[in-house]
């Protein structure tokens, strides 16, 4: 193939994934949670400091407005965390089938701390006692920081969470300044034959679809997105974007 052709292959190849990240809402979107009002009104509220949650032109992934999302050493709003979050209703009951497609941007100024306490989005029990129902997180075991995604959930008691069952999955490295597109496929339940995830990845598979417990007894789930690390004293930057829930799979997914 002549350099002319390979050049013309190339930028096909970077309209169609151009298209793709601008427009994942091929599908009905069932509930918008981006920053298109220019506003955090499509969110039900943050759990954040003062000026921490901002709506920015750039950079962002699709349509006109982007969140960034800061924490500074010493910030705890809430609780004894580090934390910039908003947080939604969703309506996820057991039974409920839900696509999720968003960007997460991490920037020069990203950090996190040691180990995997270092969430970026999830999904929380209607309890509050138990760990998340669904996590993406970045995992700093390692030199080599990676995302990982984290699912729990059937545990009969709300009290010391025994009793149920977690899985979780290495999804790509961590590289700064760049985005990563997700598209995340779940079914809500505490049965482990009924409950399901599975996870695009900039427009590749890295979960195929796996049965698990997604839901603890009892309770349905509601959405966080922002930055959730532990106490340890840290500054930290991220972005998100395009937060929605679709009622069937994105066309342009293979």
């Amino acid at each position: 193939m002549s350099p002319l052709s390979l050049l013309r292959v190339g930028l096909l190849l970077l309209v169609v994934a151009s298209a793709a990240a601008a427009a994942p809402a091929s599908a009905q979107i069932l509930q918008r949670l981006d920053f298109e009002t220019r506003s955090l009104t499509q969110w039900g509220g943050s759990q954040a400091a003062a000026g921490r949650v901002t709506i920015v032109r750039t950079p962002r992934r699709q349509g006109r407005f982007a969140a960034r999302f800061l924490i500074r050493r010493g910030d705890r709003p809430n609780d004894h965390a580090s934390r910039a979050e908003l947080y939604a209703s969703t309506g996820e009951v057991p039974g409920t089938e839900s696509w999720w497609t968003w960007s997460t941007r991490f920037p020069r100024a990203f950090r996190a701390q040691s180990g995997t306490w270092n969430l970026f989005t999830q999904w929380h029990g209607t309890v509050p006692r138990c760990i998340p129902n669904v996590a993406f997180l970045v995992d700093r075991r390692t030199k080599r920081p990676k995302l990982l995604l984290g699912v729990n959930g059937g545990a009969k008691n709300m009290v010391t969470c025994e009793g149920g069952t977690g899985r979780g999955w290495s999804l790509a490295p961590l590289r700064r300044g760049r985005w990563y597109d997700f598209v995340f496929h779940v079914k809500w339940s505490a049965s482990p034959s009924v409950g399901f995830v599975e996870l695009w990845l900039n427009g590749r598979r890295v979960v195929p679809r796996t049965h698990v417990t997604t839901l603890y007894v009892g309770q349905g789930a509601y959405v966080k997105q922002g930055f959730y690390s532990g106490p340890k004293r840290i500054n930290s930057l991220i972005f998100h974007d395009g937060l929605r829930r679709l009622a069937s799979k994105p066309r342009w997914l293979p």
